[in-house]
């Protein structure tokens, strides 16, 4: 209660409530009322030392009230911010002066607490000294492509405790940062082949809707020899599956429509055995490769376009 009380006074440090997961281990009260009375020594002292040697004091003294990030007074752990004290004495110019009159200031309300007792008759006096430059701030204008990606990243911060549980909460922010550019990175791959794919298809259906009546079962199975020669296996897997269909359709086994679907393409070939079963296996392939996005060899092709050959030897 007294630290808290008299940095609301004097304003040399900041109390705040953070939540940083990671901080130094809290000093006792008596270690930092310490710390205030050497610093307090020293400062009083430097003007008697050449620039040189001041600065160098004023660094070493900014450094051990830089590690001070928690005070362990009576049980009550207080977060604070030693920001204003430690930019005085890394100025360019330190106002020494400034400093230790700030110090002695913090010293004499340690000594007179709890005597001094504050009443509403020392409100004008809180309030000249909150008006000071140090407790004023200027509120940053609202930025709505930060505020933008802020819910990005409370997005993906509860994706990561979701699939991470507690254990996300032990990653530090550079791995995280990491995980979300790898996740970035990810998806931009997948929607570009899905959308390369997407548009190889639609060429494809271009095609075929071009060349609708004058597609035979005989001029796709060549089509499909003509794209595997070239590598490109899957959409010669859709042209062998096309001269199939194509071929049921001439022999009046079944009726070729784009709008049917595979299983009913199947129920109209089950009464034929000899049929059903290398139909069956060519929509497999078919369904696995163009659906599935299965990788097909060369030898896996061929094979499946002597399945294809071999319905022309079937009879219905």
């Amino acid at each position: 209660m007294l630290l808290a009380s008299i940095t609301a006074m004097f304003g040399i440090v900041t109390l705040q409530v953070l939540a940083a997961p990671f901080h130094a281990t809290p000093i006792s009260e008596d270690e930092y009322w310490l710390l205030a009375q050497s610093t307090h020594t020293v400062i009083s002292q430097l003007n008697e030392l050449s620039n040189e040697e001041i600065t160098q004091n004023l660094i070493d003294l900014a450094n051990q009230w830089e590690v001070i990030t928690e005070v362990d007074a009576d049980g009550q752990i207080i977060p604070i911010d030693n920001g204003y004290l430690i930019k005085l004495m890394r100025a360019d110019q330190p106002d020494l002066e400034e400093i230790d009159t700030l110090l002695l200031a913090l010293l004499d309300a340690h000594q007179t607490y709890p005597r001094q007792v504050f009443s509403t008759s020392t409100l004008p006096s809180l309030h000249e000294i909150l008006s000071r430059p140090e407790f004023q701030w200027a509120e940053p204008a609202p930025n709505p492509i930060n505020d933008w990606l802020q819910k990005i990243w409370d997005v993906v911060n509860r994706w990561l405790n979701d699939l991470l549980g507690n254990f996300a909460q032990y990653i530090p922010s550079n791995t995280t940062w990491l995980m979300v550019i790898l996740l970035v990175a990810i998806l931009f791959f997948v929607f570009r082949t899905l959308f390369v794919d997407f548009i190889k298809e639609a060429q494809l259906n271009g095609e075929e809707s071009g060349e609708n009546e004058l597609l035979t079962s005989e001029s796709a199975f060549n089509k499909a020899q003509s794209l595997s020669r070239g590598g490109d296996y899957r959409s010669a897997v859709r042209y062998l599956y096309l001269s199939s269909l194509l071929l049921m359709d001439e022999r009046g086994v079944l009726r070729y429509d784009r709008s049917k679907t595979n299983r009913e393409y199947l129920r109209s070939v089950a009464n034929s055995p000899e049929l059903a079963k290398p139909l069956e296996e060519v929509i497999e392939v078919f369904d696995n490769v163009w659906y599935g996005y299965h990788s097909l060899e060369e030898e896996s092709f061929k094979h499946y376009s002597d399945r294809v050959e071999e319905l022309k030897d079937k009879k219905s």
